[in-house]
Parts: C-alpha cells; structure tokens; sequence
C-alpha cells in the first residue's frame, strides 16, 4: 500500500504500553480467533535522523520490505528509503537512493527475479517534480533508476503494480500543473524501466494515496475526492491500458472532511476502502465496500472522543478485514490503532491500541505465519521507524 505521507511530533516518552481498547463493544464469537503462536517483534530501523516510513510488504521468504524517506544519509534533504528484514525483525541491508534535493519512495512491489522497485518523486533531477523510480537487487543493490516528468508540471506516483506476463510495471501518478486539477495517468515499463506507454486517464480534483491490481485484471485507485464544501472518499476503476471504467465518490454531496487512504479487494471481489470521517467530536475510523461497478454495499464509522483515523488495510489468513491507524481517543496521544473486522459489513472482531507514534502514517502487511506487521514514526526526535509484528491476535507482548 502506498503512501502520502503526515508527519506529526509530539514530545512523548516512547513506552510499551499495551491495552485491549473499547471503541466498540461489539461481541463476536462467530469468527475464530488465531491460535496466537505467529511471531512477536517491536524493533526500529533507520539513521542518525529523521526517517519515515510509506508502505510495507511481505517478501517471499516470509521477511519485510520496508519503503520510505530518510534525512539520515544526507544533510537535510530527504533521500528514498528501503529497508528489508527477516521475519524475525533482524534487518538485512537498507539502501537510500535520490539526489540533492528531497527524493520519496511512496509505494514498492517484488519483481519476478527476487528484486523490488520503488516509484515515487523526486526533485533531484530536472526544475519539477518528477516520478521517481528504482529497481533494487534482492540484496539492496541499485540495479537502475529512472525518473519520468513534464517542466510545466509536478509528477508524483502513488502506486506501483506488475501487469501482463513479461515483468511490465504499471505506475499510477497524478500531474498537476497548478490549475486546482489533476490528472490521473499511468506509466507503463518494461523490465529495465524503459518507458512503454503513457496514459491520460482522467481527470478532476482529487488526491490519490493507493492503487491495487484486482482479480480480474482492472486497476483500483483510491484517495480524496476534493469540492468546495468537503473532502469524500474516492474511488475509481480503470482497464490494464488506462482507460476508464467508473469513479464513486462518497458521500455524493460532501458536507465534511472524508478521505480515503487504502483499499483491499475481498475474495468475492468486494472492494473495501479504509480511511476517516470527521464526526461530530473528531475523526472517526470509516470503511466504505463497494461491488464490482462502483455501487456501495455498506459503510462502517466507529471512534472515540479524539482523533481516530485509518491509513491501512489488508486481509488476514481466514479473509477476514484488518485495519491500521491511529488513535488518540484512550490516553490522549496518537497510538498504533490495530482492528480485525468482518468482511461483510465492517463489525468488529477485536482491537488493540498500542505504543505512542510520532508519524500520523506507514503501513500494513500480512504476515506469511499469519501475524501482522505494523510500521510509524517513532514518537521522539530523530525519529526512526518504528517497527511491530503481532500475532494473529493483534498481540505484539
């Protein structure tokens, strides 16, 4: 799952503390809980400074790959950042890529020989904002970089997935040229990072934080939809080339602020998007599914009296939903927020809250003993990323 990122500090202690929240008393024995025997881990990696996590993915090994920015390796500027580690949080090599000016990794996908390529933004390489691109080995090496842009526009791709049978890479990016409108497009590459096709999609007034590869083979973008009263939850479908499918936006008439920031398809191919809706006290946790042509199937907001906001979500071994964010309605800080919930209409299964975070961001992956892997900001200056792997519970102690 990709990432856009907020960055927040706060001048906490970073603690262990753990605790069974009670956001939602909602008993549920009709799902079975996990055995609790997937591996527990809470470690960090990064530099001397400032690093931040994007997103996260299992590896084929049963490891982690890690992506995001540090100002660790440079002075000051922001450098794109991998991190890989094994599935016990040993890590394993760490590389940074970019230039003289800020360079971000915002999503990675594996690739068929054991590498992985990260897409991005840079500022490093021409007087705009380009795509960022960058093929690593499965030690962290540098196999190629890339950057792709237009002088009259700001580039930045969110999202990043194989198609076809030949290693090709489909790049999800918005264009921006300033005028308060976007442009989707997607950039398709071979293997060595050639440029294959080039694809106006659409356009409109939005913000885009993830795409997937559903199924059957159509692309799914996900992220905020932007009108003079609010902000919806936005989603849209296209075809492998580009073209375009459908888009939904919700609510259809935004009154408020309801961003969407990840998106996971069900095995029934529902498509479920996780992100927040500014309630009547703050931020409320909110998950919108929808079918196959864009009509809404059901909508779940739950929350306390504090902010309380989701920027991840996968599935877990037995299909069921599994949710990640933060939430500050407990001691007053921003803690790891960790749900499972039902696939068919959002209710809850348990949750946790855990470990103040510094950085409102990071992601979320499935791990292959069935535990989860959480990945924020710490909660401190100098801040590392802050890595947890629970088991199958949602325990990380």
């Amino acid at each position: 799952m990709s990432r856009i990122f907020y960055t927040f500090l706060y001048g906490l202690t970073l603690v262990g503390l753990f605790n069974s929240c009670n956001l939602e008393e909602i008993p549920d024995n009709s799902v079975p809980g996990g055995t609790g025997n997937a591996s527990k881990f809470e470690t960090s990696v990064g530099g001397n400074s400032n690093d931040f996590p994007n997103d996260a993915i299992t590896s084929s090994d049963g490891g982690f790959v890690i992506v995001g920015y540090s100002q660790s390796f440079t002075a000051g500027d922001n450098q794109a950042y991998i991190v890989k580690l094994d599935s016990k949080g040993k890590q394993a090599w760490e590389s940074n890529f970019g230039g003289a000016q800020d360079d971000y990794a915002n999503a990675v996908t594996p690739t068929s020989d054991g590498g992985y390529v990260l897409c991005g933004r840079t500022r490093s390489f021409s007087a705009s904002q380009d795509i960022f691109l960058v093929k690593v080995n499965s030690s962290g090496g540098k196999v190629w970089d890339k950057f792709y842009g237009t002088a009259d526009s700001t580039e930045t791709a969110f999202g990043i997935v194989p198609i076809g049978t030949n290693g090709d890479l489909l790049v999800g990016y918005l264009s921006d040229k300033g005028t308060g409108t976007s442009q989707i497009k997607f950039l398709r590459i071979n293997s060595n990072g050639t440029k294959i096709g080039n694809k106006l999609a659409f356009s409109g007034k939005f913000g885009l934080t993830d795409m997937i590869k559903t199924s059957d083979g159509k692309i799914v973008v996900v992220g905020s939809g932007y009108a003079d009263n609010g902000t919806v939850t936005y989603l849209a479908r296209f075809n492998e080339d580009g073209s375009f499918i459908w888009e939904n936006r919700y609510p259809a008439q935004p009154t408020n602020y309801t961003p969407a920031f990840d998106v996971v398809e069900l095995s029934d191919k529902t498509i479920v998007v996780a992100g927040s809706d500014l309630g009547s006290n703050d931020h409320d946790f909110n998950l919108v599914a929808y079918n196959q042509i864009g009509t809404k199937l059901w909508h779940k907001t739950w929350g306390g009296a504090n902010a309380d906001e989701l920027f991840a979500i996968t599935l877990s071994k037995d299909n069921q939903l599994v949710v990640m964010g933060y939430t500050s309605s407990f001691s007053g800080n921003n803690e790891f927020y960790l749900s499972k919930r039902k696939a068919t209409d959002g209710n809850q299964i348990w949750e946790r809250n855990f470990i103040p975070i510094g950085n409102l961001w990071g992601g979320l992956t499935t791990a292959s003993d069935g535990g989860f892997l959480l990945v924020g900001g710490e909660n401190a200056a100098n801040a590392d990323i802050l890595v947890v792997k629970t088991n199958e519970n949602g325990e990380y102690k």
